[in-house]
């Protein structure tokens, strides 16, 4: 029996904005007639950046892989619930869907991508695949009047083979005003 200890706390790289995302300050914005700010983001050079914060990493808990035909493990990103199927078993733990805020302009509407695949990998070596990531945001996304909107996420998380060990990968969240 292989132990999967997929405490995936995910370190998420999640520095992803609109518009002026590579100033270095975002209190110091070009002056309105700037030809540097409008030729950088290609919006209105007032535009307040699009920011994303992580507030809760996706963790599947603990596992054990009984057999080498491997086996799924979901997490629901609106009730967070965890199914398991195939060769997996539950060694107990808690699991969690990821959870994240956006910050930016009051009112207006933002999409949110998710990629469609992320290998993860274990100290030793062992590889597992996060898939089918998603959100539990509405098609179309509005932040509220104070410029804010949280959201939670989850996957399914692939193992095959006699893979084992503590999973860990980053997952690149890009958000955007529609």
């Amino acid at each position: 029996m292989n132990i999967i200890s997929t405490l995936l706390a995910f370190m998420m790289a999640f520095a992803v904005w609109t518009g002026t995302a590579l100033a270095q300050c975002r209190l110091c914005a070009e002056p309105a007639g700037s030809d540097a700010s409008s030729a950088q983001s290609g919006s209105t050079p007032s535009e307040m950046p699009l920011r994303i914060e992580i507030t809760a990493d996706l963790d599947f808990s603990r596992l054990a892989l009984m057999n080498r035909s491997g086996g799924e493990v979901s997490i629901d990103p609106l009730s967070g619930q965890r199914r398991i199927s195939g060769g997996i078993t539950d060694l107990g733990g808690m699991s969690l869907h990821g959870q994240g805020r956006l910050e930016g302009e009051p009112g207006r509407y933002v999409s949110v991508n998710l990629p469609d695949r992320i290998t993860l990998s274990a100290p030793n070596g062992s590889t597992a695949e996060l898939v089918k990531l998603e959100t539990n945001l509405p098609v179309r996304a509005k932040l509220d009047s104070r410029g804010q909107l949280t959201f939670s996420f989850g996957g399914k998380l692939q193992v095959t083979g006699n893979a084992n060990g503590q999973f860990r990968g980053r997952i690149s969240i890009t958000a955007d005003y529609e």
